[in-house]
């Protein structure tokens, strides 16, 4: 069975933001990179889930680099084989984990 990939209101809301970001400042080539970058780290952490660092406040959370400016934060639930994602952040804001 595949392990599912449960996005949090807390990480559409941040995705939501940094698109929004993304679509005044820049152009749509930019959102279709950062839109690749995201499937090319889910397709990383469903392969291998513990594969970035857990976050040094909370020891059950892990933190990746999506690209050079944005970052992921999620847990592992191996017994609903979930992946959720908690975050989406800007890597320019202050780190919350």
């Amino acid at each position: 069975m595949e392990i599912e990939i449960v996005w949090t209101d807390r990480a559409e809301k941040g995705l939501f933001k940094t698109i929004e970001y993304l679509k005044s400042n820049w152009t749509k080539k930019e959102i279709l990179r950062l839109e690749d970058n995201i499937h090319k780290f889910i397709e990383r952490i469903k392969l291998q889930p513990s594969l970035y660092p857990k976050t040094i406040r909370f020891k059950h959370l892990h933190k990746g680099m999506v690209d050079e400016n944005n970052y992921i934060v999620y847990k592992i639930n191996p017994k609903k084989k979930q992946i959720v994602i908690i975050n989406f952040r800007d890597g320019k804001q202050k780190s919350i984990y």
